[in-house]
């Protein structure tokens, strides 16, 4: 039986919460300089984040939707793809469970629940299938095809919704989808529902691929060295179409769980950049699902327990995009690091100026 490393794993976790370690001190210096108490004030949005029923319900809520996007990115970054369509994808992922859900009528719950996440699935997906036949047969820049196809869905989308499938209530929004379609709810006080245990089912999914499966050994060698994926007969272009179509279906069923659990019909501009917190969580989360969980679950209580510290402490809810953007920072400069050995560069150009 293989011996657990324990020192390797620590060092690893330790690496992992750095950014965010970085990013609290800075924060707790700004708090200081508000005149505020920074204990205080990180301890009031945790226990509003975490401590009761409805805290800890509505931090998992806040969680849900940046679990699976940052899974759809993960995907793709692990094969050193750039996905950066995840926003567009969901949309329309999104937009397509809307349509099942207020198209089909008279289907048993499970039943017309399942349909309208396939169709979020395949639209998803297919609209990955874009830039992954680009890349993968032509070599078309995935990250420009992708930025510039999010565009192209969130607006396809906003036309449908205002002008074909309109509901006429004074907002930009489709017909309501059936009830048959509704994900329950764990509790009427929050809005946590059963996207949130798809979200946990979808990390498991991508474990066991990444850890047990031919895909997942493959796209682990293509981010590694494509040129050597390829000498071992590794067909990487196609690979490149396949991987890209897994991360829309995966972005897909983000947008199907806000349609069918939280709004229960498609809401033009419903996402406030899930997309694009997936890829910070894909990060944080160092493309692991249990990174992914546990960075998505970080964010959710910064969002969770924002308005607890602006209340109880006084500190404006603002600190909390300001350490967001600090991670992000963090994570950018471990980033150069890791890729281009940024920290040894600056320090080699530093003794050079002191010698000379």
């Amino acid at each position: 039986m293989a011996k657990i490393n324990y020192k390797q794993i620590s060092k690893k976790v330790f690496y992992l919460i750095l950014p965010v370690i970085f990013a609290f001190l800075v924060g707790a210096i700004l708090i200081v300089v508000s005149g505020h108490n920074p204990i205080e004030a990180y301890g009031a949005m945790f226990r509003g984040a975490l401590v009761g029923k409805s805290a800890l319900y509505n931090t998992l809520f806040s969680s849900t939707p940046i679990i699976v996007t940052g899974l759809a990115i993960a995907v793709a970054f692990k094969a050193n793809l750039f996905n950066m369509g995840v926003e567009g994808q969901m949309y329309l992922g999104a937009f397509a469970a809307a349509y099942v859900g207020f198209t089909l009528k008279g289907l048993p719950p499970v039943l017309h629940v399942i349909l309208c996440i396939l169709a979020a699935v395949v639209v998803g997906g297919l609209f990955a299938l874009i830039p992954g036949v680009l890349k993968g047969r032509f070599n078309v820049n995935e990250m420009v095809v992708t930025i510039m196809l999010n565009y192209v869905a969130i607006l396809l989308t906003d036309y449908l919704t205002n002008f074909v499938f309109y509901s006429g209530e004074g907002y930009a929004a489709t017909y309501p989808i059936e009830q048959s379609a509704y994900l329950p709810r764990f509790m009427k006080t929050s809005q946590l529902n059963w996207a949130f245990i798809i979200a946990l089912i979808m990390a498991c999914i991508v474990y066991y691929i990444f850890k047990y499966t031919r895909l997942g050994f493959e796209i682990k060698a293509i981010g590694h060295n494509v040129s050597f994926a390829e000498a071992t007969g590794m067909n990487t272009r196609n690979k490149a179409i396949i991987i890209m179509v897994v991360s829309g279906m995966l972005a897909g069923i983000a947008g199907a769980g806000e349609v069918l659990g939280v709004h229960h019909r498609f809401i033009a501009g419903f996402s406030p950049g899930y997309g694009w917190d997936g890829m910070t969580i894909a990060l944080l989360g160092k493309n692991n699902p249990i990174g992914i969980l546990i960075a998505a679950l970080f964010f959710g209580i910064l969002k969770n327990g924002g308005s607890t510290m602006e209340l109880m402490v006084g500190v404006p809810r603002s600190l909390i995009s300001i350490i967001q953007g600090l991670i992000i920072f963090f994570l950018a400069v471990d980033y150069l690091n890791t890729e281009f050995g940024f920290m040894s560069r600056l320090k080699l150009m530093f003794r050079r100026k002191v010698r000379g």
